[in-house]
């Protein structure tokens, strides 16, 4: 008993389709971290401990795509947030 299936496609060697620049995870990111900001602030929580749990979840974040990255996301991470911290 065999079952047909279609073959895979074929690539070149170097041929790979660029990563989306915005894709579902940062759709998902964008999107929750309001969300739970709030949620937390519905139910009583302070503002400044809200802040700075998020703050931690957001630091664990970038220091995994550092780890996961190496140094050569470390570089466009740091201008990152220097750009995000000058404001432009």
């Amino acid at each position: 008993m065999s079952i047909d299936t279609a073959p895979a496609p074929r690539t070149e060697p170097g041929q790979t389709d660029p990563p989306p620049r915005f894709g579902a995870p940062q759709a998902f990111t964008a999107v929750s971290f309001p969300v739970l900001g709030v949620a937390l602030h519905v139910t009583g929580m302070p503002l400044q401990d809200i802040f700075i749990l998020l703050g931690g979840c957001g630091a664990l974040g970038a220091a995994a795509v550092v780890a996961v990255g190496g140094g050569r996301r470390l570089a466009s991470l740091a201008g990152a947030m220097l750009r995000a911290a000058a404001g432009k």
